[in-house]
């Protein structure tokens, strides 16, 4: 993807979030499937668990992890700053997880320095983020920089949105024009899809399938370890994958293989 495609589709985002942020808030209150499941991946550790939530939003997660009754340092970081404002607040209440927020654009290279007080953490989430990155090259300079942040057998968690699979979302699918692109500037599986909720907004979203999510591992020196679907409508709209370095797999670990649309 060229780099001017490129930059032409980050501000599509950075709108849409300036736009969407109340109403995506208060449509991101409810509890997911999904991200309860990870809970159950959260690694043993003896003193408090480092959780980096990165591309938090409203920091969803963060009350999640309050479930596990267990100390919790939770770092999230959001390139809204009003979405992050919202996180705080509603995570203001919170007895186990001690929260903690950085403002950063994670497409800008050396966006991790920001959490060098931080790292490493334990466990590394990316929640329906990654998929807003335009370009393959971007995408897995991002996953490589998550891994970077993890301490020594820790989890990264990625989920993606599958929406090509569902005929519903499909539908809604945008013409390029809308961005002032041309079908031929984008890679396959990139898309623009509208926001109808209290106004009207567009966002640009890339399928991230499983043989591209291994892709994504394996640039980053990870291997998948677990991958299940979950959420939406139809109850299985999300991808979750499970990373680790494959020098800190115990003996007993599975290597899990990830194949076209799983």
């Amino acid at each position: 993807m060229r780099a001017s495609t490129r930059d032409v589709l980050l501000q599509v985002n950075r709108d849409f979030y300036r736009t969407v942020a109340a109403p995506f808030d208060a449509t991101r209150m409810a509890r997911s499937r999904g991200m309860e499941r990870l809970l159950s991946y959260a690694p043993t550790v003896d003193d408090t668990l480092r959780v980096a939530d990165v591309g938090c939003g409203n920091g969803r997660f963060a009350w999640m992890l309050e479930e596990l009754a267990r100390p919790v340092a939770y770092t999230g970081v959001d390139g809204n700053p009003q979405l992050l404002s919202a996180a705080a607040e509603h995570a203001a209440g919170l007895v186990w997880v001690t929260p903690n927020f950085r403002l950063a654009d994670l497409a800008e290279p050396g966006w991790p320095r920001s959490l060098d007080k931080d790292a490493p953490f334990d466990m590394v989430v990316c929640l329906a983020t990654l998929q807003h990155m335009p370009g393959f090259d971007l995408r897995a300079r991002l996953v490589a920089d998550l891994a970077s942040l993890l301490a020594e057998g820790g989890v990264l968690a990625i989920s993606a949105w599958q929406f090509m699979e569902s005929q519903r979302l499909r539908a809604r699918v945008l013409d390029w024009s809308e961005a002032g692109l041309d079908p031929a500037d984008v890679e396959p599986g990139d898309a623009l899809l509208p926001w109808k909720q209290d106004v009207y907004a567009v966002r640009y979203v890339h399928q991230i399938d499983g043989e591209e999510m291994a892709r994504l591992a394996a640039f980053a020196g990870l291997v998948i370890t677990d991958a299940y679907r979950a959420d939406g409508r139809e109850g299985n709209l999300n991808l979750y994958a499970l990373l680790q370095r494959e020098g800190s797999l115990r003996e007993d670990s599975h290597v899990y293989r990830l194949v076209g649309g799983d």
